[in-house]
């Protein structure tokens, strides 16, 4: 019988729970998104969930503790054209765009500075991303401008 000392066993259970969190599926629920998946990100997150409906739209609170907040926006179909954010670190944005993600990425590496900028302002037609934070306060929105249901005014959003 071969015995392993306390580091080879902690490294190797490290390791382990490293591998399987790679493996695990990012949660759906992103601009474009439907509403069921806002379910699977408040599970990943051990969030709270809360849902307002409008006769516009479909309001869903993902309650992160300590002091984040993310809100996604669905259409009365269950899309989800909107998403903001706020809190002491910035969200995952890979998470939140889905699709749109490579857009934005691309769309910020051609700004001026793009390591050093607190603010970051992408308006593309279909794409809309605004962002700003420094340390411990980070805040944002992004939309599809085309998923945006008439009548609803991003800028008034909560």
């Amino acid at each position: 019988m071969k015995y392993y000392d306390c580091r080879t066993v902690l490294a190797l259970g490290a390791f382990g729970i490293f591998g399987a969190l790679l493996l695990q599926a990012p949660a759906a629920a992103h601009l474009g998104g439907d509403t069921p998946s806002v379910n699977v990100d408040r599970a990943l997150l051990h969030a709270q969930l809360r849902t307002t409906a409008t006769a516009q739209y479909n309001l869903h609170e993902i309650s992160i503790a300590p002091s984040t907040l993310v809100r996604e926006y669905a259409t009365p179909q269950g899309t989800v054209f909107a998403v903001t954010w706020q809190g002491p670190l910035p969200p995952n944005l890979r998470q939140l765009l889905g699709g749109y993600y490579a857009q934005y990425q691309s769309a910020v590496a051609v700004q001026s500075r793009p390591g050093m900028h607190r603010q970051v302002n992408v308006a593309q037609a279909d794409l809309v991303v605004q962002s700003t934070g420094r340390l411990r306060a980070f805040r944002g929105k992004a939309y599809v401008p085309s998923l945006v249901p008439a009548g609803v005014s991003v800028g008034n959003l909560p």
